[in-house]
């Protein structure tokens, strides 16, 4: 007998999965876009020698910047609150309408929910809010000390590049751009890991490429990557907790880069019922009694293992498995 409450888990998560991918595509384009603008902007500034050296128009190249990144890379991220939220809502509703077995008033998103979504929406756009905001001071700042030191163009052009794309910055070199090319274009794909590995570390030895840059496409994309789950999380939290579901369970797949925690969870070592269930205060207590890599603050439920984590919770009424601890309903 299949498992309703697994198999629906297992599809939200899913969903979530193609999601980030297909926002992440359209993120590197977005980011490719500004780089180039960006370059573009700054190769008319004025050069003596080939070197930079009038600090006014160095001043000035800034609400430039501010516009390129306001008009591309924020209109990006309207696009993923907005209609990347509405979705997965839509396939929490979808969840609770299979399990079915919750009061009908709870199947559906309530007013209560839908209040709640717009407030993620708000909360999420401002982290990426921010991050246009500290990315236009950082590649200001470039500009400015360049020209404070009259550095040659080509030396801002790569520190400008480096700070958008990190290691994925466009290069003239068609060996090291093909290897750019190939991380972004299959960087979800799981059956080509072992090779995006290597093509990274090929960036990093051979093309002298610092992966653990502070650029935006890093921040840009652990946001992403965070706020779908957190929002898929923190609604799924809230509805079933209003559906009076106090019992969870944890569903997700264990990898090598998985958790200690997370991999516990799933394998059946913290169990104390054979159905897997936890109370949501035994949940608390197991978080607040334990530290791990990539560990975040706030609502055990919300962040599950941390950043970058792929797992979600289920909610559940434990009178739904039989004593084996086996699914019923």
């Amino acid at each position: 007998m299949s498992d309703i409450v697994k198999d629906s888990t297992l599809y939200r998560i899913k969903q979530i999965e193609l999601a980030e991918a297909e926002y992440y595509k359209s993120l590197v384009a977005t980011l490719d876009r500004i780089e180039r603008e960006v370059v573009s902007l700054a190769s008319r500034l004025p050069l003596t020698d080939g070197k930079l050296i009038e600090l006014q128009a160095a001043i000035a190249i800034r609400p430039q910047i501010k516009a390129i990144l306001e008009r591309e890379y924020l209109a990006w991220s309207d696009t993923v609150v907005r209609d990347g939220f509405n979705k997965q809502a839509k396939r929490i509703e979808k969840t609770f309408k299979r399990i079915g077995n919750i009061p009908v008033a709870f199947q559906e998103l309530t007013k209560g929910d839908q209040a709640l979504i717009q407030n993620l929406k708000q909360q999420y756009f401002t982290q990426f809010k921010d991050v246009s905001n500290t990315f236009t001071r950082r590649l200001s700042e470039k500009v400015y000390q360049n020209t404070l030191v009259g550095s040659e163009f080509t030396v801002l052009e790569k520190e400008l590049r480096q700070t958008i794309n990190g290691i994925y910055a466009s290069a003239d070199d068609p060996e090291a751009q093909k290897l750019v090319d190939y991380i972004n274009d299959n960087k979800f794909n799981k059956s080509k890991q072992s090779q995006v590995d290597k093509a990274v570390q090929t960036l990093q030895s051979k093309f002298a490429r610092d992966r653990a840059g502070e650029n935006m496409k890093r921040y840009a994309g652990q946001i992403l990557n965070d706020s779908l789950r957190d929002f898929d999380a923190t609604l799924n939290f809230n509805k079933s907790k209003d559906a009076g579901l106090t019992f969870v369970k944890y569903y997700g797949d264990v990898i090598p880069t998985t958790r200690e925690i997370c991999r516990n969870l799933i394998s059946g070592v913290y169990n104390k019922r054979k159905s897997g269930l936890f109370t949501i205060d035994e949940v608390r207590k197991l978080w607040t009694s334990r530290s791990w890599s990539g560990k975040k603050s706030g609502n055990p439920l919300v962040v599950r293992g941390g950043y970058n984590c792929r797992h979600q919770w289920s909610y559940v009424n434990p009178d739904w498995y039989d004593s084996k601890g086996e699914l019923i309903i």
